[in-house]
C-alpha cells in the first residue's frame, strides 16, 4: 500500500512539474516582442525594419501563433501571420512559409529572441527582438 501511495505521489509530482514547465514556456513566449529585422542581401527589395511580433498559444501542442508586423511612421503594418513550432530543449521557434518559400527560425534567450529569415538557402534577414511586455 505504501508503495502504491509513493508511486501515485511521484506520478502526480511529475505531472505537476511538466504542467509547470509548459506554463513557464508559455509565459516566456506569449506577448509582444519588438526589435530589428536587418537585410543581409543587397541590393534587394528588402529594407531594414523595426519588427513587432505578437505571440499567442496556438491550438496544437508546442505551437505558437505569431503575427509579425513592421513599423512604418510609428504605426504597425501587417507582414505575416503564421504558426510556429516550438522546440523546448533548444528554445527555438521555427516556421516554413510556403507562399514565399522562406524559413524563419528564432532562438529564445530569456527575454530576447535572435534568428534568421532564410530564402533560397541564403540568410536574407537577421532578426533581433526583446520582450516588450510581461503578458
Amino acid at each position: 500500500m505504501k508503495f502504491v501511495f509513493i508511486n501515485l505521489l511521484l506520478t502526480v509530482s511529475v505531472n505537476i512539474l511538466a504542467q509547470s514547465r509548459l506554463s513557464h514556456d508559455d509565459s516566456l513566449l506569449i506577448g509582444t516582442w519588438k526589435g530589428t529585422s536587418i537585410c543581409q542581401v543587397r541590393p534587394s527589395p528588402c529594407n531594414d525594419e523595426i519588427s513587432v511580433c505578437h505571440i499567442t498559444k496556438a491550438n496544437k501542442p508546442s505551437t505558437y501563433h505569431i503575427v509579425m508586423n513592421k513599423v512604418i511612421n510609428e504605426k504597425e503594418e501587417d507582414m505575416a501571420v503564421n504558426d510556429y513550432s516550438f522546440d523546448a530543449p533548444s528554445k527555438t521557434l521555427s516556421c516554413w512559409e510556403d507562399k514565399y518559400k522562406i524559413t524563419i527560425t528564432l532562438h529564445v534567450i530569456d527575454n530576447r529572441m535572435e534568428g534568421t529569415l532564410v530564402y533560397q538557402n541564403k540568410v536574407y534577414r537577421i532578426i533581433k527582438l526583446s520582450k516588450a511586455d510581461n503578458k
